[in-house]
């Protein structure tokens, strides 16, 4: 299915996507950066994000920045980028040590062989053609570079909102990563309970399976090598 990519700009933040954006300000990247903080945790076992050693990194689906944000400050040079100008140009304004672009990662030429790591938080689900982005991520990555995705499991309550145009089991999601080239791939379900961690970054707390429950964020993980 083709995905309308004008969707994802200035109403999409204003309207569905502002209850975790807000209005761009720096509280609203506060209460972001503690989010991700629960979910690079959960990573943790995959991947080393608590230690960037200068490894290049590139963020698909940026939003408002938190996430490169928090890598940066681990030692990560990090290019945030978004299919989104106006969540770029927001982003850029509040955060001032990331690089943030505009990229359409379906269509994107512009690197080549460049990242140790590519990272796309609920991303491939909004895409119309994931085989193509991830071909592109594998191009863009060095030699046995990573990629983590993550993308919702597929309940019934997922498809209500209507920009999942490509919600699909994590079988399923093997296969397709695997015909754009990568190895080594693995995936998990993590449940994570929200409201908790706008509190502090501790209290984010994480279950080792996902329930079928619209308030609890039952995310699938894949890792995939280059």
């Amino acid at each position: 299915m083709k995905q309308d990519k004008s969707n994802f700009q200035e109403k999409y933040f204003t309207d569905y996507y502002q209850g975790l954006t807000g209005n761009f300000e720096h509280k609203d990247v506060v209460r972001n950066r503690n989010w991700f903080y629960g979910w690079f945790d959960a990573l943790q076992n995959w991947f080393d994000f608590r230690t960037g050693k200068h490894k290049k990194v590139l963020e698909i689906g940026c939003s408002i920045g938190a996430a490169a944000q928090l890598l940066s400050e681990r030692g990560f040079d990090v290019i945030a980028t978004d299919i989104s100008s106006f969540a770029v140009k927001k982003a850029s304004k509040i955060i001032h040590d990331v690089e943030f672009e505009k990229l359409d990662i379906e269509t994107s030429k512009k690197y080549d062989k460049f990242f140790d790591l590519i990272y796309a938080f609920e991303v491939i689900e909004h895409l119309g053609q994931p085989d193509k982005a991830l071909e592109n991520m594998h191009r863009m990555l060095k030699k046995n570079g990573v990629v983590i995705c993550s993308t919702p499991y597929p309940y019934g309550y997922v498809f209500s909102d209507l920009t999942h145009i490509n919600v699909r089991h994590p079988i399923d999601w093997s296969r397709i990563f695997a015909r754009a080239g990568f190895k080594n791939i693995k995936y998990k379900q993590v449940g994570f309970v929200p409201f908790f961690y706008r509190f502090s970054k501790y209290l984010h707390i994480k279950m080792p399976f996902g329930l079928p429950i619209r308030y609890v964020n039952s995310t699938i993980f894949i890792y995939a090598e280059k």
